[in-house]
């Protein structure tokens, strides 16, 4: 039986997951490198770890532990999840390892890799380019459709190097020069890729979040997230609305199925309308930030993990309702930011809110976090960009 979960990491993710366990009767600790987390300050939370390297963070880890797995470790970035990868053999001898297995992981934590998977099971994902060195680069820049964006196979390490997610580039002059920006900054240039560009922005982009076991979906949601922040490439969604479109559902299944995906996962799509078809972006393998609309809904995905875990394997029956999930303090800004260059009316943004949501920090049984929330905004907002 689980008794505790160690979260992996804080902020966002990281409050809802703890809050959503404690309501489990789990024990939840908090182990995180930064002291700006909004969810050290739940009471949902009982212990809170800052560590400095990951050295320390593998003692804490190991200090945590109880007998017959009954510590569930679970990441909320792509950096923890990379080390329990790391020591997957080794903790997954004693703990309950909320991630899938390695080999997966290291599949979708690439995008290099798993639009080749894709391609290959003729999963629908947008048109790719795969150029080694400039020589390669210099040769397609002539001949690509522009415009097209230029990504990273891994997210982390790239935006942590530009402050980017991705770069557009409207014709060949620009792509030349964001590859010697990169190539300038030691990047490594088989770490990228060039993806035709999708227009329509995020009112055509999808996500399925599940929790998965063997490929089969426990549970799964749709949701529609129709702001993000950058509006363009965005680093977090600010505001998500459920749908149900069938032609997701059925992709998302088939692409679990293939890799007997295990664990929560955020499948992300997005709608091309040149041959209106839902096209594969991503898979998150570790919890993402709306996932707390399924509060409005009645159930939690880490709660049908823990279940999963505690030998209770019924399935969610998720009810068909439109409702919605906001992260306020960002999610005003892109509003502004959009009325300013007029790419939406007051009368849409208010529309929006209309739709019954869940907050992504607020919660009057639980307010500190939501006031930490506003105080540290600033702290937060200079960490991020």
């Amino acid at each position: 039986m689980i008794k505790r979960i160690v979260i992996l990491g804080g902020h966002i993710q990281a409050l809802g997951l703890a809050r959503q366990a404690a309501a489990k009767e789990l024990e939840v600790v908090l182990l995180s490198e930064s002291r700006y987390s909004v969810a050290r300050y739940s009471r949902a939370v009982k212990r809170t770890i800052i560590f400095n390297s990951e050295e320390e963070e593998i003692q804490y880890i190991n200090d945590l532990c109880l007998p017959n797995q009954a510590t569930l470790l679970f990441p909320t970035n792509d950096e923890a999840v990379d080390l329990l990868c790391n020591h997957y053999v080794d903790f997954n001898t004693r703990f309950a390892l909320g991630i899938p297995k390695p080999d997966i992981v290291a599949l979708f934590n690439n995008k290099r890799k798993a639009y080749q998977y894709a391609e290959a099971n003729n999963i629908p994902c947008p048109k790719c380019w795969y150029p080694n060195t400039m020589r390669d680069v210099e040769q397609l820049a002539e001949i690509l459709p522009y415009p097209v964006v230029v990504k990273p196979a891994v997210m982390y390490s790239f935006h942590t190097t530009f402050g980017k997610k991705a770069f557009r580039c409207n014709n060949p002059e620009e792509l030349l020069s964001i590859y010697k920006l990169i190539d300038g900054k030691q990047y490594p240039l088989n770490a990228i890729l060039i993806q035709e560009f999708l227009s329509g922005g995020p009112k055509h982009l999808y996500s399925c979040g599940v929790m998965s076991v063997d490929g089969k979906p426990i549970v799964s949601l749709q949701a529609n997230r129709i702001r993000q922040n950058p509006m363009d490439f965005g680093n977090s969604t600010t505001f998500a609305v459920t749908c149900n479109i069938q032609e997701i559902q059925e992709q998302t299944e088939r692409l679990l199925q293939l890799t007997h995906y295990f664990g929560l996962g955020e499948i992300e799509w997005m709608y091309d309308e040149k041959v209106r078809q839902y096209k594969f972006l991503e898979i998150n393998t570790r919890a993402w930030k709306w996932h707390t609309i399924c509060n409005q809904l009645g159930f939690s995905f880490i709660g049908a993990m823990i279940d999963y875990f505690n030998g209770i394997e019924t399935p969610v029956d998720v009810p068909m309702k439109k409702v919605g999930w906001v992260e306020r303090l960002t999610d005003w800004t892109v509003i502004a930011k959009e009325m300013i260059h007029g790419r939406m009316s007051l009368r849409d943004a208010c529309a929006s809110y209309r739709i019954k949501h869940e907050s992504a920090v607020w919660s009057w049984s639980d307010p500190l976090p939501g006031i930490m929330y506003v105080l540290m905004s600033p702290i937060l907002y200079v960490k991020r960009y």
